[in-house]
C-alpha cells in the first residue's frame, strides 16, 4: 500500500456553484504546474505565508524536491532539489515546526541502496541547512506479505507531527519487526529516536489477499494529537478483518488501543469493488474536529465500494458513517479532510466526478458536508486541464479560499497547485512548464526551477501497492 500521493493553467474554471453562493459561481485556478516532478503529501503555509511542499522525481536523475510558492504563483521556487547521495522520494508533505524549520521524510534511502528504508529531514524556510537527521535501520528481511522487515521502520509516507514536548512523531508504512509498520518519535535534532509501537505480525494465509493483524497494518496518514494529548491515527490494513483500524497511543508509547476495526468487504460482481458498510482502507489520517469527534475517510468500502467519510469519538465507542460516496459525487478519498472556518468539513476525492455534459469521470472532486452528514455537496469535478488525482489535505489561506495539490495531468502533465476561491476569483499562476516564455495563463514569475527539474522516480500514491 502506499499513501501512498502535471499542471494546466486554470483560468476562471470551476462549476457546480452550491446553495448558499447562488451569487457566485467558485472556481479553480492554478497556482503552479508540474513538470518533470508530481507533488506529494500536505502542504503547509510557512510564517510568510508562501506555500512549502514536496514533489517526486519523475525521472532517474535527482530524488525529489522541496519547494516554495506564493499563494498567487508569482513566485516558484525550488528550496532543495535531493542529491542520489542524500535519499530517493520525498512521500509525504512537510511540518514547519516551533524551531522555524521544516522537517520531512522521504520514502527510500541513497539510490542503489536496495537495503534503504527512508530518512527524516530538516531545512530552513529559505533553503539553507538541508540536513538528513535520521537514516531508517536497513532491511535485513521481508515477512510473508513481502513487506521490509528492519529494526525501527521502513518506507515513512506521512508528514511528521509535533508534539507538545517539541519531539516529532511519525508513522512508517513497513518495517520495524513483524515487517507492518511502525510509529516513532525523534528529536528535533536526531539525536534521540524511540520506536512507540510496532505492528503486530501477520496472522493470515499468504493466499488471502488480506493482511490480517491483531492492531492494524501499514500506516500512511499523519498523526494527531487529541485535547487529551493522545495521538490518534489510521492504518490502512491489518485489524481482525484485514481491512484498517482506527488507533490511539500516548506521547510514550504506552497505552495502544484499536478503537475501531473496519469491517469485512464483499465483493460487488457487477462492479468488482469491495463494499461494506463502514468503510475500508483508511489511507489518510484523521482530523480532531474539537467538539469529542474525530473525522476520516476510507478509501475504499462503503455501500458502493466508493469509500467513505466517518466520525468517531475519542473513547471509539460508536462509528458513524456520514456519507457513502457513489462515484458520481466522488470516489477513493485518500486524504485528510479539514475544518473550514464556516465549520463545515471539506475534503477531496481522488477519483470519481462528473464533467459539465454529465458524464461520470474519474478525474477527482473537491466536496463539503456538515459535521452531522447533511447537506454533502460536490462543489467541484476536476477535469484533467487543471489536474486530476487530487490526494492532498485541503488548506484554507482565506476564507472562502482553499489550496491543494493533485498529482497528475493538468497543462504540464504531472499535477498541480491549485486554488479553489467559493467567491470565484482566480489567480494567473506559474504554468510554463519551464520555459520563461508562453506561459498559457498570461502571466507567472520568470526562474520556476521547479518546472525545469529533471527529476527521479515515479509518482507514490496513498494507494494499494
Amino acid at each position: 500500500m502506499s499513501r501512498i500521493r502535471s499542471a494546466l493553467a486554470l483560468v476562471a474554471l470551476g462549476f457546480f456553484a452550491v446553495a448558499g453562493h447562488a451569487q457566485t459561481t467558485p472556481a479553480v485556478s492554478t497556482i503552479v504546474a508540474f513538470s518533470l516532478s508530481n507533488p506529494v503529501g500536505n502542504l503547509v503555509q510557512g510564517a510568510d505565508g508562501a506555500l512549502y511542499g514536496v514533489a517526486s522525481a519523475a525521472t532517474s536523475v535527482t530524488g525529489g524536491i522541496i519547494y516554495r510558492t506564493t499563494l498567487d504563483g508569482s513566485d516558484v521556487r525550488t528550496l532543495y532539489q535531493l542529491k542520489a547521495d542524500d535519499a530517493l522520494s520525498p512521500a509525504g508533505g512537510l511540518v514547519l515546526a516551533s524551531d522555524g524549520l521544516l522537517y520531512g521524510t522521504t520514502k527510500f534511502g541513497k539510490a542503489g541502496q536496495f537495503d534503504g528504508a527512508g530518512t527524516i529531514f530538516k531545512i530552513a524556510a529559505g533553503g539553507t541547512g538541508f540536513q538528513i537527521i535520521h537514516r531508517f535501520a536497513a532491511v535485513t528481511a521481508t515477512n510473508q506479505d513481502s513487506n521490509p522487515v528492519n529494526a525501527n521502520g521502513a518506507y515513512p509516507e506521512a508528514e511528521l507531527v509535533e508534539g507538545a514536548d517539541g519531539y516529532l512523531y511519525g508513522v512508517t508504512r513497513a518495517g520495524g519487526p513483524n515487517g507492518t509498520g511502525a510509529i516513532f518519535k525523534i528529536s528535533r535534532d536526531g539525536t534521540d529516536f524511540k520506536l512507540l509501537h510496532s505492528f503486530s505480525a501477520v496472522t493470515s494465509s499468504t493466499t488471502s489477499g488480506l493482511t490480517v493483524t491483531v492492531d492494524g497494518a501499514a500506516p500512511t496518514g499523519p498523526l494527531v494529537v487529541g485535547t487529551d494529548n493522545l495521538f490518534y491515527g489510521t492504518a490502512s490494513q491489518g485489524g481482525t478483518n484485514g481491512r484498517g483500524t482506527v488507533f490511539r497511543i500516548a506521547f510514550d508509547g504506552t497505552g495502544f488501543q484499536v478503537l475501531h476495526h473496519f469491517s469485512a468487504t464483499t465483493t460487488d460482481t457487477a462492479t468488482g469493488l469491495a463494499e461494506n458498510a463502514d468503510g475500508a482502507t483508511p489511507l489518510g489520517g484523521l482530523l480532531d474536529g474539537g467538539d469529542g469527534f474525530f473525522y476520516g475517510t476510507a478509501a475504499q468500502g462503503g455501500t458502493d465500494g466508493n469509500g467513505v467519510i466517518f466520525a468517531i469519538p475519542a473513547d471509539g465507542s460508536t462509528f458513524t458513517v456520514l456519507h457513502s460516496f457513489a462515484g458520481a459525487d466522488g470516489a477513493r478519498p485518500v486524504a485528510e479532510l479539514m475544518v473550514a472556518s464556516s465549520g463545515k468539513l471539506y475534503g477531496v476525492t481522488s477519483s470519481g466526478g462528473v464533467n459539465t455534459a454529465g458524464t461520470a469521470t474519474t478525474l477527482g472532486t473537491i466536496f463539503s458536508v456538515d459535521r452531522a452528514g447533511t447537506n454533502f455537496s460536490r462543489l467541484y469535478s476536476f477535469d484533467g486541464k487543471d489536474g486530476s488525482v487530487p490526494s492532498s489535505k485541503l488548506l484554507e489561506t482565506a476564507s472562502g479560499v482553499f489550496v491543494g495539490i493533485t498529482t497528475s495531468t493538468g497543462n504540464c502533465s504531472y499535477g498541480t497547485v491549485f486554488r479553489y476561491s467559493l467567491a470565484g476569483d482566480t489567480v494567473t499562476g506559474n504554468t510554463r512548464c519551464g520555459q520563461k516564455k508562453n506561459n498559457n495563463s498570461g502571466g507567472g514569475s520568470a526562474g520556476f526551477a521547479v518546472l525545469l527539474l529533471f527529476a527521479g522516480l515515479a509518482l507514490l500514491r496513498r494507494w494499494p501497492a
